[in-house]
């Protein structure tokens, strides 16, 4: 009964996300790592997310051993409780397994056994979700491709040609850090679990630069993954983030880009999750952006330091000279911030959506 009540857990938490996991072992192991088997069941009341009253009579359980129990579950990173916008009402909602329990089983920084377990757990579920992908290639992968993107890159701003472009607020990243209240910065949870698993970060060694805002932040803020900190240190994180070479990927409500941003990750192609899927082949790199970067020749001076930073490899020599590869450019200008003689810009194209396929491996 206890293996039933865990899978049926992970039908729910997969529910929540937009990443179509299998229910596997490995999936299942996660969980019993996580949650013991009472909670578990509790999770399975979540068909959709829930007020306090609706919980209190769908569980049958009384205030004391409610409040005990969401709070726990809170604690572990595997339900969110965020206030309603409309009613101010709390609402209760199962964590998916990524974006989700991934990230708050590995952003609190943790390093004894129980996250080193875990942290080898999810690198076995992302390498049976790219063995899934590839044993159904021709069916699953344009299935994902379908999904809505999840993030939305904010561009280096120093390096908008400003000749031609007029700067959204919400693609200049500091006037965009500007417009909350409450921030919070947790420990990257993409490398620290590199970490755990010896594979440290080839790009930075900054750990603690995943930024959260409004009220997303202060759930994380609460429950102890993230602290809170000021838009002055905020924006100080950002500017090393580009200094390093990193990738400004926003996360917005309901993935919807015309709601608020709720979180920012700086990511590199070497520790980045979803970069890293894409490189085993089990996903597309998928995203929405609004520039493109493009090459001046005659300043490029063949240096390759776009070439070599750039996390989609969209940057190509040719005769000494940078190519860009517009197809799989995501607008990050990671390359040209890298560039020391300001050979390459970012010029705006509007919000668009960029999906690069996994390579197919042949069987």
């Amino acid at each position: 009964m206890q293996d039933q009540h865990y899978h049926e857990a992970a039908e729910t938490v997969i529910r929540a996300g937009n990443i179509p996991f299998p229910v596997s072992e490995t999936l299942i192991d996660i969980l019993k790592t996580i949650m013991t088997p009472e909670q578990a069941r509790f999770v399975t009341l979540f068909h959709k997310p829930l007020n306090r009253d609706e919980i209190k009579a769908k569980s049958g359980l009384e205030d004391a051993a409610l409040d005990a129990m969401l709070e726990g579950l809170m604690d572990d990173g595997v339900v969110s409780g965020i206030s309603s916008r409309r009613s101010g009402m709390m609402v209760y909602r199962p964590m998916p397994p990524i974006p989700g329990i991934f990230e708050t089983t590995m952003m609190k920084g943790e390093a004894g056994e129980k996250q080193k377990t875990l942290a080898r757990l999810f690198e076995r579920l992302f390498e049976e979700l790219t063995g899934m992908v590839q044993e159904n290639y021709d069916v699953i992968a344009p299935a994902f491709a379908a999904i809505p993107p999840m993030t939305r890159i904010i561009p280096v701003e120093t390096q908008i040609d400003r000749a031609f472009d007029t700067v959204l607020p919400t693609e200049d990243v500091k006037k965009l850090v500007e417009r909350f209240d409450t921030i919070g910065v947790a420990v990257c949870y993409c490398r620290h679990q590199k970490d755990l698993l010896g594979r440290s970060c080839q790009v930075t060694d900054e750990r603690k630069n995943c930024l959260f805002f409004g009220n997303t932040a202060k759930f994380f803020i609460s429950r102890k993954f993230a602290e809170p900190i000021s838009r002055e240190q905020a924006i100080r994180i950002l500017e090393k983030a580009e200094k390093d070479g990193l990738v400004h990927k926003a996360f917005h409500e309901k993935y919807d880009t015309g709601r608020d941003e709720m979180a920012i990750c700086n990511c590199c192609k070497c520790c980045c999750e979803t970069f890293q899927l894409f490189y085993r082949g089990g996903g597309p790199a998928l995203t929405y952006t609004s520039y493109i970067a493009t090459v001046d020749e005659d300043a490029c001076i063949g240096c390759e330091a776009c070439a070599d930073i750039c996390p989609m490899e969209a940057v190509n020599m040719d005769d000494g000279i940078a190519r860009v590869d517009e197809s799989r450019c995501i607008g990050c200008g990671v390359c040209a911030g890298q560039c020391d003689v300001e050979a390459i810009t970012l010029k705006r194209t509007g919000q668009r959506q960029v999906c690069v396929m996994p390579e197919k491996r042949v069987a």
